[in-house]
């Protein structure tokens, strides 16, 4: 950016030598000499039309400017208009630049925004699928209870059987097995 105003900068001093350089050629080759005649007239017709009637002059015929005022005059406008032209070119030149970058930093806001997007579309899908495998997950747990809870019931019913054969056996009365014990057994197993 400063390097682009430094470069702004040495434009508008280089001009003002080459606008010098032009009102000394204009005034000694044919060529520019009858062109800075020609642009003198034609800017003093209009300034004094002008004057006579938006600023209220008496009406006059108007007199062209002699060679040598009109010589002075045109190589002062061609070396003005130049000056102006790399003026207005800069300018141009600047707002296409900050209009460039401003599109730059858009786009690049706007690609931050998509990664963000997409980011967060993956994490949403990833969340999904982390609820699809809890889900299966907590039904492969409730049925492991289910079968485990099927299994301390039926591990009940044969160490009942068992004990029974072998109390009975033994001349013993039976004993029944809580789910107490069970529960106890399991405790001693953990």
């Amino acid at each position: 950016m400063s390097s682009f105003k430094i470069a702004s900068l040495l434009f508008r001093t280089l001009s003002k030598p080459v606008a010098t350089a032009l009102k000394q050629q204009a005034k000694s080759h044919d060529l520019f000499r009858s062109m800075c005649i020609n642009v003198a007239q034609l800017a003093h017709r209009t300034e004094m039309n002008w004057k006579m009637n938006v600023l209220g002059y008496k009406k006059e015929k108007i007199r062209p400017l002699n060679d040598a005022k009109a010589i002075d005059a045109g190589a002062n406008f061609l070396g003005e208009a130049f000056i102006f032209s790399v003026a207005l070119s800069l300018l141009f030149a600047e707002q296409l630049r900050s209009r460039n970058q401003a599109q730059r930093q858009r786009n690049a806001v706007d690609d931050r925004l998509d990664d963000l997007e997409r980011g967060m579309s993956e994490s949403k899908e990833d969340l999904r699928r982390m609820q699809e495998e809890r889900d299966l997950l907590q039904t492969q747990v409730d049925s492991l209870t289910e079968e485990s809870a099927s299994l301390s019931t039926i591990l009940m019913q044969i160490l009942s059987k068992e004990l029974n054969r072998h109390s009975i056996e033994r001349g013993h009365s039976p004993t029944e097995i809580s789910q107490a014990h069970v529960d106890s057994f399991k405790r001693e197993s953990d």
